[in-house]
């Protein structure tokens, strides 16, 4: 006889025994003593090194349901616990002060041990998900899934807060050891997340709709559903709908039949199924609409835009539900009765729909009311989301609009909105509304003297807890005067709603502030989430999708349609600015990919318009979208030799500009012309002014740190239009829009208002070394020394795909930035000019018509200008002598115009001072003027 397989195995036993006792643990604090407890911590720890090394020991406990009911009962009770011991939330006892930083502090032993215990769980969990989709899907049935979101949720609004106790080494100590270990359990909780939907669109979708479904991500009735610690003062946070359990009538009066919404009927068709509030929402939403929507459109006769506008008029939603009540009634209704009735008197459908007929027959006569009958159903409150606009499929992009990104190129899409006369226009009207402003601001600056100041300080406020303000200084710099007066205006505000854009506000979202806790070797797994659900090769054999159901695509549009996802991919964005990541960094790298599918779905110009502020000419994260553009497209047209990859056998040819790279570099070219060149020339001709003691310093409307700003900002375009420059399709693009009016207006400015800098005021050393003709940043060479990497195991599966390289490691292209001391109205401009001079060279290789444009807008006398030394442009002389050997190759105008600005004779000394010395002027037969004794030789 065949032995029978086991029911259980020893490791699930030995887990759903851990996960008993785990739970109790949490239900009842103390029921189980510590020896205990740290045995089953013990056995824990090795259930988790078996699921990490045995696959067959994956398999059967990730295709558990009792395990999954096991992890999800065990987080659903243990956060309310770890949140009570977190959290301050109403008034203590005498045992501790008002802080929750002095309560993590004293809750620390319980805490310790509580992360530790649920970081195994989730663990064990992430490596249960390794397996197949059977085992994400049994996760999602359970609502294992939506209790991590929960976790993420408590963990997020630990960490992003400080210490707000009075001063205590050992509370400050032991609150900083709970935040290390709140910040591991986060990356556990991410890691999760990202195997739980590798290589499963359903379970990919779903989370989209979670995080970005809604304009506010504070589905807290949905996603934890927990009990409260304090019933009396309890309220409901956010904005979402809830879901409530009530009862209905089986059998009904048809007329109330049409008195049912449509989400109603939904729901209790699926009511049957014991599941989780959010898992049946996700069901209603992925499996019946679809069906819903055909025959819909079947029984009306009308698409879906016109049965929405339909739903609009109150005249004809009773056309709307009598076709839901045709699609649904009867159907959800005789099925659901005549299950509840086969299961009371254990008969089958088809036998229970024979009997009745049979009944019909004996007794067609009677008239008497068959006694209502209940049944528990599942309905939706959306009184709390009133006036909240919903995702529904009409804000998703019509795919036949999408297809249209591909088309060939047509002439319209290379022509350029804005011509130089109008640019130069531009220019003007911005200098003047800028001598405008301080000459107002003048006028009323004896009653107000701060008001420039206070006016310039008053925009993006908001923003102090976003990693903007590390990527700006402004976190331990100017920081510190608006903390005070927050201090002053929130008195007597409650410390935790001090926390601006905590998790579940609808202004940020559940993972927004992540990247304001973790590092750069602890974050990898959240651009990893984003990578999965909207890089179309990401995590696939076959190489990218084709058709017009691509997903990932619709995942893209859904991510920047909503305010949560654009909260964070501008916070990932921002991050490689705070931390000034290198281009071979594994989390820039990431990056790239992801930016690179927002290009591909023709949505680059929508991010770097959203990622704007409007207190800033470039925003730091706009600065990191050129400076991820000028990555792509250098990878993507320079020639081989540039990139790096000439070692190959097989010669890469640069692809061929399609239609959405087209649209989006001029709409780059656009903001240029139309806003960079302006505003940055207005702010170098005020320096000018200063200098020229027409204005004064305090005018200025800019810190340094904003400087910094722009300066990062203009320097990333000059190298994106480098990087185009070095591909000949590119190069005449930009040639036909005249860029080398912006160039040759821009080194213009900088000749007439910077001075040179003088050797002389230079120490010893602080030259930089020359750099390349094209670096990737200005400021790669000032690297921040960076923490320890947390030591933490990688969630991924080894055979997903690394990110690709797609570029060579950046060099240093200018000294540090200047300290914050110094006056913002002296702002040197490092470097910027050679890189100016650098790009006309690109430009005028071996071009006839770029020669002409130079010549007219008087680019000859500023280059030959820059052929003087100075100390901010380095090595600038040998450029531009380059620059100058290009621009008269070949061209008669250009050489009889330098031949016309010659030295022909020496101006008359009026003052005879050099007469007086016994000396005078000469020109040499080099042409170059020279000083010689009087009665020297001739």
């Amino acid at each position: 006889m065949a032995e029978k397989k086991p029911l259980c195995t020893p490791a699930e036993l030995m887990l759903k025994v851990i996960l008993t006792g785990t739970l109790s643990h949490y239900e009842t604090r103390g029921m189980i003593d510590e020896k205990r407890l740290e045995h089953m911590l013990a056995a824990g720890k090795q259930i988790l090194y078996k699921t990490h090394q045995e696959s067959d020991v994956r398999h059967n406990l990730g295709m558990s349901p009792d395990i999954w009911q096991g992890l999800t009962s065990v987080l659903t009770r243990a956060i309310p616990v770890l949140e009570s011991q977190s959290f301050a939330w109403k008034s203590p006892q005498a045992t501790f002060e008002h802080s929750s930083s002095n309560l993590i502090a004293y809750n620390y032993f319980s805490l310790v041990k509580d992360i530790e215990r649920l970081n195994d769980l989730c663990t064990i969990a992430r490596n249960l998900l390794a397996t197949t989709k059977k085992a994400q899907n049994l996760a999602a049935e359970k609502g294992f899934d939506q209790r991590i979101l929960a976790l993420i949720d408590t963990c997020v609004r630990v960490t992003a807060r400080g210490f707000d106790g009075e001063t205590n080494a050992r509370n400050e100590e032991r609150w900083q050891k709970v935040v290390n270990l709140y910040k591991r359990l986060l990356i556990t909780c991410l890691q999760y997340l990202h195997n739980f939907i590798m290589h499963n669109e359903q379970r990919k979708m779903v989370l989209w709709l979670d995080l970005f479904g809604y304009h506010s991500t504070a589905d807290t009735n949905i996603i934890k559903p927990k009990e409260p610690l304090d019933h009396t003062g309890s309220r409901t946070d956010g904005v979402a709908p809830i879901v409530h359990f009530g009862e209905r009538v089986v059998n009904p009066p048809i007329r109330a039949l049409y008195d049912q919404t449509a989400e109603d009927l939904l729901l209790e068709t699926i009511a049957k199924f014991p599941r989780e509030p959010a898992t049946i929402k996700e069901e209603a939403a992925m499996l019946l609409l679809a069906n819903i929507k055909d025959h819909m459109e079947s029984i009306l006769g009308r698409d879906l835009g016109a049965i929405q506008e339909m739903g609009r008029d109150p005249d004809q939603i009773k056309d709307i539900r009598a076709a839901l009540t045709t699609i649904l009634g009867s159907k959800v209704e005789g099925w659901s009765d005549l299950q509840d009735r086969a299961r009371t008197n254990g008969l089958a459908p088809r036998e229970e729909e024979r009997k009745d007929e049979q009944e019909a027959q004996k007794e067609p006569e009677r008239n008497e009311p068959e006694p209502p009958k209940k049944k528990s159903i599942l309905t939706i409150d959306r009184s709390m989301t009133a006036g909240f606009p919903r995702l529904c499929w009409a804000d998703l992009p019509e795919f036949s609009d999408h297809s249209a990104l591909h088309a060939p190129v047509m002439e319209d899409d290379t022509t350029m909105p804005r011509s130089a006369q109008s640019a130069a226009e531009t220019l003007q009207e911005a200098k003047d509304e800028l001598m405008a402003r301080l000459q107002e601001a003048s006028q009323i600056g004896d009653g107000d003297p701060d008001h420039e100041t206070a006016d310039i300080r008053t925009v993006g406020d908001d923003d102090s807890r976003s990693l903007e303000a590390v990527a700006d200084g402004s976190a331990d710099g100017d920081g510190e005067e608006d903390d005070e007066g927050d201090e002053s205006e929130d008195e007597g505000a409650d410390d935790d709603d001090e926390y601006r854009g905590r998790p579940g506000d609808q202004q940020r979202g559940l993972l927004t502030d992540i990247p304001l806790v973790l590092g750069p070797a602890e974050i990898e797994a959240l651009p990893m989430i984003v990578q999965a659900g909207i890089v179309d090769s990401f995590g696939l054999k076959g190489g990218e999708r084709n058709g017009s159901r691509n997903m990932q695509s619709l995942r893209c549009h859904v991510l920047l349609t909503q305010e949560t996802g654009r909260n964070l991919l501008r916070e990932l964005l921002i991050f490689i600015a705070a931390w000034d990541l290198p281009d071979d960094e594994l989390y820039f790298k990431m990056m790239v990919q992801i930016m690179e599918a927002v290009l591909k779905n023709g949505l680059m110009s929508h991010a770097y318009s959203d990622f704007g502020q409007p207190k800033d000419i470039i925003s730091p994260a706009q600065a990191v979208v050129i400076k991820i553009l000028t990555h792509i497209f250098r990878a993507k047209y320079s020639p081989a030799s540039i990139t790096g990859s000439s070692h190959h056998s097989i010669p890469r040819t640069p692809a061929e500009p399609n239609r959405v790279d087209i649209l989006t570099v001029r709409y780059i070219f656009t903001i240029f012309r139309g806003n960079i060149i302006p505003e940055t020339c207005a702010l170098i001709y005020l320096q000018g002014q200063i200098r020229a003691e027409r204005a004064l310093p305090e005018d200025f409307p800019l810190n340094m740190w904003d400087m910094e700003r722009v300066y990062e900002g203009v320097y990333q375009f000059l190298e994106f239009f480098a990087v185009l420059t070095e591909n000949n399709d590119w190069k005449n693009l930009l040639v036909q829009w005249e860029i080398v009016y912006d160039l040759v207006t821009l080194i213009k400015e900088l000749e007439a208002s910077i001075p040179k800098g003088q050797l002389n005021a230079l120490t010893f050393g602080a030259v930089p070394p020359p750099p390349p003709p094209r670096s990737t940043s200005p400021n790669e060479g000032s690297h921040l020394a960076l923490p320890a990497p947390v030591a933490v195991e990688r969630p991924y599966d080894p055979g997903d795909p690394d990110p690709i390289d797609t570029g060579a490691g950046s060099v240093v292209s200018r000294p540090d930035s200047p300290p914050i001391t110094e006056d913002p109205s002296e702002f040197e401009w490092r470097n910027l000019k050679k890189l100016v001079v650098l790009v006309l060279s690109s430009l005028v290789w071996k071009c006839p018509e770029v020669q002409e444009q130079i010549r007219r807008y008087g680019g000859i006398e500023a280059i030959l200008c820059c052929t003087a030394f100075d100390a901010h442009n380095p090595y600038i002389k040998e450029h531009a002598v380059m620059c100058l050997k290009f621009l008269l190759e070949g061209n008669r105008e250009n050489q009889r115009l330098v031949e016309e600005l010659e030295a022909r004779e020496v101006v008359k000394d009026e003052g005879g001072v050099l007469e007086k010395s016994g000396f005078e002027a000469m020109i040499d037969q080099t042409g170059k003027l020279a000083i010689r004794p009087k009665d020297g030789p001739q």
